[in-house]
C-alpha cells in the first residue's frame, strides 16, 4: 500500500484490504503493446527500405502506404505508452474499519461506512474470446462462465458526502443515468473495475466479511 505525500491526512488502516491496479492484467497491455511495436517496425522499415521490405521495390505508391502505416501506429504507440505509465502508477480501492478508500499516489478518498447503502458486484457478457499464443490462459483470468470485467459497486445513501473527491466525483457523474441494479436503489454509483477475476474475488469477499448486510449479490451491468 501507498504512504500518504502529506504527514496527517486521513489514510487506511495498517491493516486495511489494498488491491493494486497497476499490477492487475499487466500481461495483456504488454502484449498489445509489443504487437503494435512490431506491426510500426514492419511499416517504417517498408517505408525507408522498399526495395527490402515490399514487392516491386515499393513501385505503386506502396511505400508512401508504409509510410503512413508506419506514423499511424507510431502515434498509437506512443499514446499507449503515455497510458501505460500513468496506469502504472500505485493506485486501487482499500478497505478498512473507516470505510471504502481509493488510493492514486499519495492521495487518498474515502466513503465512510455510515454514508454507504449497499455493495454489489457486476460483470458484463464476455463476446468472444482470446486466440492465439496464450489466449486460453489470459481466457481464464479475464471471464468466468462467460462473464467479464467484474467491479464492485458502492451505492451511497448521500453522493454529496462524498463531493469534492475527484476520483469519486468522477464515477458517481459517470453512472448516473444506469438503471439500479434493485429498487430503491440509486442509479449513480462508485465502479471499481478488476483486470482479473482473482483480484475482484479476493476483494469482494474482504468486503464481505466487513459489511455482510450490506451485500447484495452479483448481477449483469
Amino acid at each position: 500500500m501507498p504512504t500518504p505525500t502529506t504527514s496527517g491526512r486521513p489514510w487506511p488502516s495498517a491493516d486495511a484490504a489494498f488491491v493494486n491496479l497497476a499490477r492487475t492484467g499487466l500481461g495483456r497491455i504488454f502484449v498489445g503493446l509489443g504487437l503494435l511495436l512490431f506491426f510500426t517496425g514492419c511499416a517504417a522499415a517498408g517505408a525507408i527500405w522498399p526495395e527490402r521490405f515490399l514487392t516491386e521495390d515499393g513501385e505503386g505508391g506502396a511505400r508512401n502506404i508504409a509510410a503512413v502505416i508506419a506514423v499511424l501506429f507510431g502515434a498509437l504507440s506512443v499514446v499507449m505508452l503515455f497510458g501505460l505509465a500513468r496506469t502504472l502508477r500505485t493506485h486501487g480501492p482499500a478497505v478498512d474499519r473507516s470505510g471504502l478508500w481509493f488510493l492514486t499516489g499519495g492521495r487518498a478518498e474515502v466513503a465512510p461506512w455510515p454514508q454507504i447503502l449497499a455493495i454489489g458486484g457486476s460483470w458484463v457478457p464476455a463476446r468472444g474470446g482470446a486466440r492465439g499464443l496464450g489466449g486460453m490462459a489470459v481466457d481464464a483470468m479475464l471471464t468466468d462462465k462467460g462473464r467479464r470485467f467484474f467491479a464492485v459497486e458502492v451505492f451511497l445513501y448521500d453522493p454529496g458526502a462524498v463531493a469534492g473527491q475527484r476520483t469519486f466525483d468522477r464515477q458517481l457523474h459517470r453512472t448516473r443515468n444506469e438503471r439500479p441494479p434493485r429498487a430503491g436503489l440509486p442509479g449513480a454509483r462508485l465502479r471499481f473495475t478488476f483486470r482479473t477475476i482473482r483480484h475482484y474475488r479476493a476483494f469482494a469477499a474482504r468486503l464481505n466479511r466487513w459489511a455482510p448486510q450490506l451485500w447484495i449479490g452479483e448481477y449483469q451491468r
